[in-house]
């Protein structure tokens, strides 16, 4: 009866450890939707190593998937973004806003669902009402997908101005430096 018994378990056993190498083996070949998204997946992990960027640097935008020439403020918590011809609308219920992009003389459209709006204090001048959107920024190696503010920056040097938002846990900053990266390449 011992015997039959263990007989028994060795099988459950064996039955038990097939079963889940299928199982394993099934989930890895499951294909993801998430991989065939835009961009959506590109996340960059945390590591414990903090890379050194100039006060001035070039970034990848997502979408239009072009690169801009960024502004590095520590002082700033969000990122924000030259956006011009800001038109708000409603999609399926939800508040979206259209914007133009410019890259040289070369201008995007971009929709994007509005996350929130925020008021932005300005040096003596009143506060400002801003859209947010998520956008897709990309420096050197690192892809984050973050919340970034809507402005017209056509009266400023530089048409993207990276915060705080962006740059956390990732970044280092010395400002007697200037485009230390390039942004990594994605296919058009």
């Amino acid at each position: 009866m011992i015997i039959q018994m263990r007989w028994h378990y060795s099988i459950m056993f064996i039955l038990f450890i097939n079963m889940s190498s299928f199982i394993e083996a099934k989930q890895m070949t499951i294909p993801s939707p998430e991989k065939n998204s835009t961009f959506e997946n590109l996340n960059t992990e945390k590591s414990n190593a903090k890379r050194i960027i100039g006060a001035v640097e070039n970034i990848r935008l997502v979408p239009p998937n072009i690169v801009l020439e960024a502004r590095i403020d520590t002082g700033a918590k969000t990122t924000s973004i030259d956006a011009r011809k800001i038109t708000p609308f409603e999609k399926d219920g939800k508040e979206w806003v259209r914007f133009v992009c410019i890259s040289g003389k070369k201008e995007h459209i971009i929709e994007r669902k509005v996350i929130k709006r925020i008021h932005i204090k300005r040096h003596g001048k009143d506060a400002q009402e801003r859209y947010v959107v998520h956008m897709r920024i990309i420096l050197g190696d690192v892809s984050r997908l973050i919340p970034v503010n809507l402005n017209d920056r056509d009266a400023y040097q530089y048409p993207i101005l990276i915060g705080r938002n962006f740059l956390r846990d990732f970044f280092i900053v010395d400002v007697a430096k200037k485009h230390q990266f390039e942004p990594m390449k994605l296919p058009k």
